[in-house]
């Protein structure tokens, strides 16, 4: 490797800086992993709040920033994930990025894209960009996919186990998969939206995080302080570092052809608490839709797929396997419904619970979206919204990338709820 570089392998080549942090950080060699996490977060369960942050509402940015005080802020254990558990999350990661090309995530605002940088919004995604600093808000339920299973079991479960994080604290989760030459721009992660701290993994080749640097093309301003994410490092941001001054990535600081973070957070109480449906929605269209949506549904009869039934209450909509012996009678799959008090000990297995999520158009379910030319009361038609299919790069003997189309077949424009028979 060259003097100074990365090797995305996992190590790091000679010449790279050691990981640097203020008191709170980690440096040098440490016994265990174990240790680690004692001796840099004895305080995690007093900081990690349940849902709420009433200083960050009134945190401004401090011009100039203080650096003693960023680093006092700051959590670093740099070999959280071992190289092994690395690949295998990467691995996912690769598979991810694969699927999202292909139109194979639910959600319709799930992932955005770029020629340089791709983001997947899991389980709350939010808005933001240029000009919304302060108006951030939390998209409608069902605009994002939930967070994937194996974010859960290899990403989350070893925080919550190594007690960084308390069980069930994570609910929102982006994954960001950056090029060499993209950058995160300088910001503060929404204070109205997430509770503090801020917890992001690194993976593939390392990138420094930087804070209170100016992005303009002459760098007029240094950073007041970098932090080198190696690979399988886990960072924690909080207090002053996370509400009084800005952090980002500048192109020069990706240090390696691919660096992808998963950036875990929690949404605070308040910001769950807006209204479901707008002022500005159309309440009546919206109720009809509602009203016609509730009972049981079941999707049509496939050799290669088994039937499932939806039972709609409210704005719940609770996934059911049949049995064998009822599936195709519409009749006894009523009667067992009603016999098991909807799901309980001898009636249909629960398999998912959606919600119906009310939009400008209708009601959005599972990444499908009902509007009233596609309802009727023995039927439901969703329309599938899933995000464009990307082009696939492909690279050429010259070392330049070359753009194919997209030969796989497109998902089925429509989905069908048919109405279970009494």
């Amino acid at each position: 490797a060259v003097e100074g570089s990365p090797d995305c392998s996992g190590s790091v080549a000679p010449g790279l800086p050691k990981p640097m942090g203020g008191s709170a950080a980690v440096v040098g060699a440490i016994p265990s992993l174990e240790e680690a996490v004692e001796a840099t977060t004895p305080s995690t369960a007093t900081r990690i709040s349940g849902g709420s942050h009433d200083d960050g509402e009134r945190s401004v940015l401090d011009d100039p920033p203080d650096p003693r005080k960023i680093e006092e802020s700051l959590t670093f254990l740099p070999w959280f994930f071992s190289p092994s558990e690395c690949a295998n999350i990467e691995a996912w990661l690769d598979d991810t990025a694969w699927r999202g090309m292909r139109g194979l995530i639910d959600g319709p605002k799930t992932i955005d894209h770029t020629p340089s940088r791709t983001k997947y919004f899991f389980g709350h995604g939010y808005s933001y960009g240029r000009g919304m600093r302060g108006r951030e808000e939390l998209l409608p339920f069902g605009s994002v996919a939930r967070i994937p299973d194996w974010v859960k079991q290899f990403v989350i479960w070893p925080l919550e186990m190594k007690g960084v994080t308390p069980p069930g604290w994570i609910d929102s989760v982006v994954i960001n998969d950056y090029r060499a030459g993209s950058s995160i721009v300088a910001h503060v992660d929404p204070i109205r939206l997430f509770a503090r701290p801020i917890v992001t993994a690194t993976f593939f080749c390392p990138a420094r995080l930087v804070f209170g640097a100016s992005f303009d093309p002459v760098r007029r301003t240094p950073p007041a302080h970098a932090q080198t994410l190696t690979r399988g490092s886990v960072l924690m941001i909080d207090g002053y570092a996370a509400n009084s001054v800005t952090h980002g990535i500048r192109p020069e600081d990706i240090m390696g052809p691919r660096r992808v973070s998963i950036v875990l957070r929690h949404v605070i109480a308040e910001a769950l608490q807006a209204p479901l449906v707008k002022p500005d929605q159309d309440v009546e269209m919206i109720s009809r839709l509602t009203q016609k949506a509730q009972g049981l549904w079941k999707s049509p009869a496939n050799a290669s797929v088994p039937v499932k039934l939806y039972l709609v209450r409210g704005l719940t909509v609770t996934v059911l396997a049949p049995s064998q012996d009822v599936e195709n009678d519409d009749r006894a799959v009523f009667a067992a419904i009603l016999e098991a008090g909807a799901v309980g000990k001898g009636g249909p297995k629960k398999l998912a619970k959606w919600q119906l999520v009310p939009v400008d158009d209708g009601l959005i379910c599972h990444g499908g979206l009902l509007d009233e030319d596609n309802a009727w009361e023995e039927s439901l038609r969703w329309r599938v919204l899933r995000s464009k299919l990307q082009p696939i790069c492909q690279q050429r003997e010259d070392g330049r990338q070359s753009v194919m189309a997209e030969t796989l077949p497109r998902p089925p424009p429509f989905y069908t709820w048919l109405r279970v028979g009494r």
